[in-house]
């Protein structure tokens, strides 16, 4: 059976797939959150979060965690989630461009190129600006960015495997298709295929993202007015910084917002 479905409406099959390893992720976003934020951290908000593999994680380090993501499937299965565990997390569905919160947070993150589904730079500053809106003075905000060295690279394609007792998920990703320079913006496809008690289902999930570079974001963040630049890294290496990087495929950036 071969399913076409809005990205990411398959939550349990996504989950699975990418269970990985994330504790580096999270240690290097605790080390943040110590560091660089002029308030003590106790809430946090994680941004497009998805089937919860940071909020979970952070949840069970004490943090009080909330949850934003524009597909319901997504929420309702994190929900269940995050109940198995003994969490309660204040999810809510909405637009990482428009949204607001009943309270404020300490601090945010945006994991997994999340932004990259902002498709201008308008909607970018409006994503900064509730980011703000949603955040105490001196709180922070932590998002990663895909990044390549060139346009004239390749699509690029990553395929692997999980399995969950008796159901395997075989997933395959690929990015920089379709690229315009123009816009910045190209197409990533993603395919899972369920294999389960003899039967296989495969979801076909495709859709546009859009690249932003490293002095573009800088501009972009001034313009937005409530945030200062704190610093940024390649991938989640503390010790690391952006531009002593070589060939950096992620820059993870630390922002604060202003008192």
């Amino acid at each position: 059976m071969t399913e076409s479905r809005p990205h990411y409406s398959a939550p349990r099959l996504y989950e699975i797939a990418f269970d990985l390893n994330r504790k580096a992720e999270v240690d290097f976003l605790e080390g943040c959150f110590k560091r660089f934020a002029r308030r003590r951290v106790r809430r946090v908000l994680d941004i497009a979060c998805g089937t919860g593999p940071h909020l979970l994680r952070l949840a069970a380090r004490g943090y009080r965690m909330s949850g934003l993501d524009l597909s319901p499937a997504n929420i309702a299965f994190l929900a269940r989630r995050a109940r198995q565990a003994g969490f309660e997390p204040d999810l809510l569905v909405g637009d990482m461009a428009d949204f607001r919160l009943r309270a404020p947070v300490d601090a945010a993150i945006c994991m997994q190129d999340s932004q990259g589904h902002l498709l201008t730079n308008e909607r970018l500053l409006a994503h900064l600006r509730a980011v703000a809106r949603a955040l105490r003075p001196g709180g922070l905000y932590v998002f990663d960015r895909y990044m390549t060295s060139s346009w004239t690279d390749p699509a690029r394609r990553w395929s692997w495997s999980r399995r969950r007792g008796r159901l395997i998920v075989r997933a395959s990703f690929s990015a920089l298709n379709d690229v315009d320079p123009v816009s910045q913006v190209f197409r990533e496809r993603m395919e899972l295929e369920a294999i389960e008690n003899g039967t296989r289902r495969l979801y076909r999930q495709s859709h546009l993202s859009r690249m932003v570079f490293p002095q573009e974001l800088k501009s972009l963040v001034l313009l937005a007015g409530q945030f200062e630049f704190v610093q940024w890294f390649f991938g989640f290496k503390p010790h690391q910084l952006l531009e002593r990087s070589r060939h950096p495929l992620l820059m993870v950036v630390v922002l604060r917002k202003r008192q």
